[in-house]
């Protein structure tokens, strides 16, 4: 499995240091890989279970934001419930979201769009229920935004 974020150029160097920590790279492997989808030692694999550091996009935005995509793939169904998947997208997209309020504690006002997949390579559906199936799960864009308190605010965004 690898997870990699690509962050928008420009955007403030917290927000991509907070994406290539120890401590993220640990929780995404403790809390996601190994706790949720059931992989053996992942902490000890680092061929087979990984965090890259992340890309940049090209800015093309007017200055009220700039964005995270986080997309874990190599993400094998070997027998794993879909819920297990699902947990997986939504504490992926939790771990990121607090990294990212972390580092927008230092700059009120700022606008950071996190936009969490999963590719696997079969298809489960995509919500419990909605007798749609893919390969790619999406967790729904949300927009944090910086704010001059202890915890940032946030926003959900239409999905892609």
């Amino acid at each position: 499995m690898k997870l990699k974020a690509v962050v928008t150029d420009g955007a403030p160097h917290p927000i991509v240091e907070a994406l290539r920590t120890r401590r993220f790279a640990t929780n995404f492997l403790v809390q996601v890989a190994t706790e949720i989808l059931g992989a053996e030692n992942a902490l000890e694999r680092p061929a087979e279970f990984y965090v890259q550091i992340p890309d940049r996009t090209i800015y093309t935005g007017t200055g009220e934001g700039f964005g995270v995509e986080l997309r874990l793939t190599g993400v094998s169904r070997n027998g794993r419930k879909a819920s297990q998947f699902h947990k997986a997208l939504a504490a992926l997209h939790e771990i990121a979201k607090d990294e990212i309020v972390k580092a927008l504690n230092s700059s009120p006002g700022l606008r950071v769009q996190l936009f969490t997949v999963l590719m696997l390579d079969g298809d489960i559906e995509t919500s419990p229920g909605s007798g749609v199936y893919s390969s790619v799960l999406e967790h729904v864009a949300e927009w944090i935004v910086a704010v001059h308190t202890e915890n940032p605010v946030t926003e959900k965004t239409h999905g892609i």
